[in-house]
């Protein structure tokens, strides 16, 4: 790069470039970070030891610079060598990881040398929110059967179509029913009697109507009883 670069001067004497810019990828550019600093002070010092030992002339104080090419893909770099002395440049050469030179010329999309900006990392996305918990009935019967009331409608009677059969002289094949409204943490129960014959008791008091039920309710079925749980 310096061989290719250097010039004669007009008193014979070989004068060596004293200036270089290495173009890079933003990508490794960004992968130099704290490093660069460091990478161009050891390049200085082996152009100014070059030049020493080839007994080339150096014009002014060598520098080195790294700036970035939006075009230009990762792992290839272009390096530009030139003579500057004083406020007139020498255009000496322009290299690439290529064995053909490229033309002297800087991109207009190079950015001035600056310190690499590390990568942003990506924002995380925000915690999903927990969801509700799902309230669950049971009735619990006098001889510790158990049945899960699930949300819809519960159909309590003599009948064996009835979601809860009763074995029970005094229930009505149709008797009562148990019936949900909403979802989740804000479901609710409510008991109807739906013209039994011996009629329905929350609590030890005969229903007319529909009644909202909670936790701990004694329900009175025809002969039949039973306790509302929810957990």
């Amino acid at each position: 790069m310096i061989d290719s670069g250097r010039t004669t001067g007009a008193d014979g004497t070989t004068v060596s470039p004293n200036r270089f810019t290495i173009v890079l990828s933003e990508s490794d550019r960004a992968a130099l970070g704290d490093l660069e600093k460091a990478l161009t002070s050891e390049l200085i010092d082996a152009a100014k030891q070059y030049a020493s030992d080839e007994g080339f002339v150096l014009s002014g104080e060598v520098s080195v610079s790294i700036v970035t090419e939006t075009s230009l893909k990762p792992g290839k770099f272009e390096v530009m060598a030139e003579i500057k002395v004083g406020s007139r440049a020498e255009v000496g050469l322009s290299g690439s990881t290529s064995s053909a030179p490229t033309p002297p010329v800087v991109p207009a999309s190079v950015t001035p040398p600056t310190v690499a900006t590390p990568s942003i990392p990506p924002v995380p996305a925000p915690a999903a929110a927990p969801l509700a918990p799902v309230r669950k009935a049971l009735l619990v019967f006098a001889d510790g059967t158990k049945v899960s009331v699930k949300a819809g409608v519960l159909s309590i009677g003599r009948s064996a179509e009835s979601s809860v059969p009763l074995n029970d002289t005094n229930v009505s094949r149709r008797h009562a029913e148990i019936r949900s409204r909403g979802e989740g943490a804000r479901i609710e129960w409510y008991l109807i009697d739906v013209g039994s014959t011996n009629g329905t008791m929350l609590n030890g008091v005969k229903i007319s109507g529909e009644q909202k039920l909670k936790n701990g309710d004694a329900l009175m079925i025809g002969g039949t009883a039973a306790r509302f749980e929810v957990s």
